[in-house]
């Protein structure tokens, strides 16, 4: 069986990769912007300092 050596350790090409880093940080930072307006909320709620 042939190995591409255009592949990285996890098997993805360069381009699958940026695909993928960016769907995970637009992720990452739609789970960030709603712990914040969590935050917020709860302390808004009942402060907690």
């Amino acid at each position: 069986m042939a190995e591409r050596s255009d592949l990285s350790f996890t098997g993805l090409t360069d381009e699958q990769a940026q695909e993928l880093h960016s769907v995970y940080m637009s992720g990452l930072w739609l789970f960030v912007a709603i712990a914040i307006v969590a935050h917020l909320a709860v302390w808004l709620w009942r402060p907690w300092f």
